[in-house]
């Protein structure tokens, strides 16, 4: 019920009702930025593509009816959270597109895990950080040389290698211990994502 000073003041009173549908949509766009986005980009573009010299910032968008056109054989579903806008940072070197930069979450055994993948211009694999998690071999793989063995994989050689024998094999190769083989799969998986949503539903050009 209203107050005896917001009676006499309906004015003030409809301020308080736009405050507070103002700080709902703040918090709103807050929960889907810490979702979606790279935290301090310019730091981490500048770790995975030394040689650029600045990139620009397209806004894309998730749909529902993009999302139900996921080929059952790819190794990633979506949340229902990734169904917004995200960010997709364009690398150049001297206005030539050199590559591109995303965020991209998976689902892991202790909660989500947000990975910051890189591709090169022609949408393979770059390299990635492990951008927040609360898995206990997250530091490690970050750390590790997954990254390495995966550079330069395309969509369809994702497609093709993806097995758990072949994640297995991952593991092993990136030293780090059997139990971190869910991570290492939701790192592949983020990767494939982020080049699905670049080239079959964004459809951006190869460079």
């Amino acid at each position: 019920p209203l107050s005896m000073n917001q009676r006499k003041h309906p004015r003030m009173n409809s301020r308080l009702i736009l405050l507070t549908l103002v700080a709902a949509a703040s918090a709103t766009l807050a929960h889907a930025q810490t979702f979606c986005s790279v935290r301090e980009p310019n730091r981490v573009i500048h770790e995975m593509f030394p040689d650029s010299t600045g990139f620009r910032t397209d806004i894309l968008e998730i749909t529902r009816e993009n999302a139900v056109k996921l080929p059952a054989d790819l190794p990633f579903v979506f949340d229902r959270r990734e169904i917004t806008r995200h960010p997709l940072h364009v690398v150049v070197r001297r206005g030539e597109i050199i590559g591109y930069v995303q965020a991209r979450t998976q689902a892991t055994r202790w909660g989500l895990t947000e990975f910051v993948w890189a591709l090169d211009a022609r949408f393979n694999l770059l390299d990635f950080r492990v951008q927040r998690s609360r898995e206990p071999g997250a530091a490690e793989l970050g750390s590790s040389k997954l990254g390495a063995s995966l550079r330069g994989l395309s969509l369809p050689d994702v497609r093709r290698r993806w097995s758990q024998a072949w994640i297995e094999e991952l593991q092993a190769r990136s030293g780090l211990p059997a139990e971190d083989r869910q991570l290492v799969e939701a790192a592949v998986s983020a990767g494939a994502k982020t080049i699905w949503l670049a080239t079959e539903i964004w459809q951006l050009p190869a460079r």
